[in-house]
């Protein structure tokens, strides 16, 4: 009972709420996959109007996993996304439930390379063909393809070689061709070792994949009133492979994702078989002939007839190409029977996801696809859960431990591994979903407007203090700042509270795909830009005052710093320049210590200051702009700990903020100045009037023109990314300072801050890195979402985001709290003992 009484004492309220959340979530995801499935396949089989089906075939759902991997998602459902919606240039198909990727001709080779891709059908069939032709190499498929229509030859069987995929079309509108059979004959649904394969001759080995056109239009159309015997008669030929395929398949969970080994890649996946539905045509669109033959009631009665196959059958029908046409004739060309060529590039991206996706995920994190794939194993995850029972079990025992093992050392630990574990629930496993973002500006417009008035509810007085010091430093200070020092121009709450209003606009930025809106995303440029001037600032007037240029001072700032960053790729499989706002931080705090510690003796007098700020400021944009230099460091970083940088990435980044942040240096040696010279009345004069005394009528005029000249020059005249990008490093000083000037112009404003957005200021680092996997997924390319609220009412997706977005906030805080802690007790050696265990850990990952 004792125990029980110290393991609850152990739990800090804000432990308390995150961990309920997360609880709560747990149990809502395990709901949704081992006992809610059911209801998936419910509401996905009642859109097609087919619920006697689903009566007479319940078990499908195995034990309540309706679709574990997301391969029926995949092949089954979706929409067009709805940016795209009215074009037909560059249309994007979305599956229900998860992301399908556009395979480029290096991802086909990839997937295809040596292996032979086989198409039989009518010509709705053969336009596929000539998609995945284009996909492979869109130059030769043109010549091939004018040849074939010059020559009047379309009805025979064709083959299409690039990049060492074998394609191959055989006209078999009947499905009863001896070219065909003999095809089906060879296929395996396991791969062929390669012992094996050079004991079979190459046109008798097993194509990788096989998609076949359902015989419905020529049976309509020719059949007479034998339509449906004809129609079954050409199934039946293909249905005991289909069959074949998923026996042999489903030793390995499903008949469209086996898990391939990660060594051989592609080549050990499985084979696969597609059945196509019979093509809905548009049927206002079709001749006079057509129409008396191709009618609804057929069609419809012939894909009944396919939906009512036995279940490992009838999961090989890619229904979803139905889909993309069913509520629009624009989709068709003018015979009403074909599709658009851009249809067609889509419905061979659903082909090559469902059997591509796995090998792809293995391969590569950078892979975006989530439909019809497998989770990967983690044996960090396993280990950090180990770990976390462990601590967990050990913290109230550990009230009479030694220092090192005290509990909120414990808890720390035990924050850090259960916010690295949910990271990998969230996105590395198919717990949750990730759908792709769409940017609708009215609702981001509101819900930044309702964060900013949301956010001016709570004020609060600023209280300069020595744990407000401590709380800055990571440590507990030798000796309080003195009053002297104390100024309110920029304070530490007013720092908190600039950086929590733009991390909240940031988050909903990144949420709602803002990116690709250009005066948004010039706007969050600037946003961006203030961070690292508020980092510059409040490093630099530490340095100033404090004149700690200690090993130990840079080991706890860069252990604050990094840590998250650090530890993360290990259980997410990224990489330490994923989460670039760690390592662009860091960069220039360096900058700044080297710049100060040189010559520290004259960081009191302004010009010598003024004088090494220029200087520096010039090298580091040489070094960060020249060709060579920093290839040369990220070249070091690789070979001494195992780091690999994208180095065009990290130098663009690093460019775009590369002259605010001496700007940062500049305004903070001022303040410095001017503190110690007891001129606080330059940024705050005691006893005039709130708004006109001292010349701050002239300042507000000077501050709003700048903005107003700024925005007036930005959004007009800078037409796209890449020049508004050229210009910002040197004008976004302009709005940065325009806003800090005009937040202290207010003399009483100075003694407030609002307490929602310091709050979440505090806590900036870990929920802008955290976003990546649990607020966002795919790396912050998708949206994270807990599954079966997708056709949800507008009240449960509040629900849902209310409860990701306080768990993202929880962990977020908790982390946060947990690297302090950890931050107070480093040493020196722990410091360098933390590098050495990332240097073996390098080794052993990379």
């Amino acid at each position: 009972m004792t125990q029980l009484r110290r393991f609850a004492a152990s739990w800090h309220p804000l432990s308390s709420v995150t961990y309920i959340t997360l609880f709560l979530l747990l149990l809502w995801t395990t709901f949704q996959r081992f006992i809610a499935g059911t209801v998936f396949s419910t509401s996905l089989f009642l859109r097609r109007i087919w619920f006697s089906y689903l009566l007479d075939n319940s078990t499908d759902a195995s034990a309540g996993q309706a679709d574990p991997n997301r391969c029926r998602a995949l092949l089954n459902d979706g929409v067009w996304s709805p940016a795209t919606s009215n074009s037909h240039d560059a249309q994007k198909w979305e599956p229900n439930g998860c992301r399908m990727v556009e395979y480029s001709s290096n991802a086909i080779h990839d997937c295809l390379v040596g292996r032979k891709f086989v198409l039989a059908g009518d010509s709705t069939i053969r336009q596929i063909f000539w998609a995945a032709a284009r996909r492979l190499d869109p130059k030769l498929a043109a010549a091939e393809l004018n040849e074939i229509v010059a020559a009047d030859e379309k009805h025979r069987d064709f083959s299409f070689y690039a990049g060492g995929v074998d394609l191959e079309f055989i006209w078999d509108p009947w499905l009863n061709s001896t070219s065909l059979v003999d095809t089906l004959e060879a296929f395996r649904a396991l791969p062929t070792s390669a012992q094996e394969s050079t004991l079979v001759k190459k046109e008798e080995q097993s194509p990788a994949l096989i998609v076949l056109g359902a015989p419905g239009l020529w049976a309509a159309r020719y059949g007479g009133d034998e339509y449906m015997t004809l129609f079954k008669d050409g199934i039946s030929t293909v249905l005991s492979y289909l069959s074949l395929a998923s026996e042999r398949s489903t030793t390995r969970s499903s008949a469209l994702s086996a898990l391939p080994s990660s060594n051989d890649g592609h080549n050990s996946g499985p084979n696969h078989i597609l059945l196509t539905p019979v093509q809905e045509p548009a049927y206002s669109s079709l001749s006079n002939k057509r129409t008396e033959t191709i009618t609804p009631e057929r069609i419809d009665e012939m894909n009944d007839y396919l939906f009512h196959l036995p279940p490992n059958q009838t999961s090989h029908v890619v229904w979803a190409f139905n889909r993309m046409t069913a509520f629009s004739d624009k989709s068709f060309e003018n015979d009403g029977l074909h599709v658009e060529d851009t249809i067609a590039d889509r419905k061979i991206d659903i082909v090559l996801n469902a059997h591509c996706n796995n090998p792809a995920v293995l391969e590569d994190r950078a892979f975006k696809g989530t439909c019809c794939v497998e989770e990967s194993s983690n044996y960090l995850f396993n280990l950090a859960l180990i770990i976390l029972c462990a601590v967990m079990l050990y913290t109230p025992k550990a009230q009479s431990m030694p220092k090192t093992m005290r509990p909120e050392l414990l808890t720390a630990i035990r924050d850090i591994l259960a916010t690295l574990a949910w990271c990998w629930l969230c996105d590395g496993t198919l717990q949750f979903s990730k759908l792709e973002r769409h940017y609708h500006q009215g609702a981001f417009i509101a819900i930044c407007l309702l964060w900013i008035v949301g956010s001016s509810v709570v004020f609060q007085k600023q209280v300069k203090s020595a744990s407000e010091v401590a709380w800055s430093t990571g440590k507990e200070p030798k000796q309080e700042i003195s009053n002297k020092e104390e100024n309110k121009f920029l304070s530490r709450d007013q720092t908190d509270e600039m950086k929590g209003l733009m991390q909240g606009i940031i988050l909903l930025y990144h949420f709602n795909y803002a990116s690709q809106t250009l005066w948004v995303y010039k706007l969050v440029r600037v946003l961006i830009s203030m961070y690292f001037f508020l980092s510059a600032y409040g490093h630099t007037l530490y340095l100033l005052r404090t004149r700690d240029y200690s090993f130990k001072r840079v080991a706890m700032v860069l252990f604050r710093i990094n840590a998250l960053s650090a530890l993360l790729p290990y259980m997410m499989g990224t990489s330490y320049s994923s989460y670039y706002f760690a390592p662009a931080v860091t960069f220039y705090y360096l900058v700044i210590y080297i710049m100060l510690r040189t010559l520290r003796e004259n960081n009191d007098d302004p010009w010598p200051l003024g004088m090494k700020v220029l200087l520096t400021a010039g090298f580091t944009s040489a070094f960060i702009i020249t060709p060579g230099y920093l290839e040369m460091a990220t070249q070091v970083l690789s070979t001494v700990f195992r780091m690999s940088f994208d180095v065009h990435e990290l130098r663009f980044r690093l460019a775009l903020d590369r002259h605010i942040v001496f700007v940062g240096v500049t305004v903070a040696s001022l303040v410095h100045t001017a503190t110690m010279n007891d001129s606080r009345e330059l940024f705050t004069t005691k006893g005039s009037p709130p708004l006109f005394g001292s010349g701050r009528i002239r300042f507000w005029i000077i501050c709003s023109g700048g903005l107003a000249l700024f925005l007036l020059i930005t959004q007009w005249n800078l037409s796209s990314k890449q020049s508004y990008n050229a210009a910002h490093p040197y004008i976004s000083w302009i709005p940065v300072l325009s806003l800090i000037t005009l937040r202290n112009l207010y003399t009483p404003a100075q003694n407030l801050f609002l307490g929602i957005p310091a709050a979440l200021g505090r806590i900036s680092l870990e929920t802008y890195i955290l976003q990546y996997h649990i607020w966002l997924g795919g790396d912050a390319t998708a949206r994270l979402t807990l599954g079966g609220f997708e056709n949800a009412s507008f009240l449960l997706f509040l629900v849902e985001k209310a409860l990701i977005t306080t768990l993202f906030i929880g962990l977020a805080a908790l982390t946060h709290r947990a690297t302090r802690t950890l931050t107070s007790t480093l040493s020196e050696f722990g410091f360098l003992a933390f590098l050495a265990a990332l240097w073996v850990g390098n080794l052993i990952y990379t």
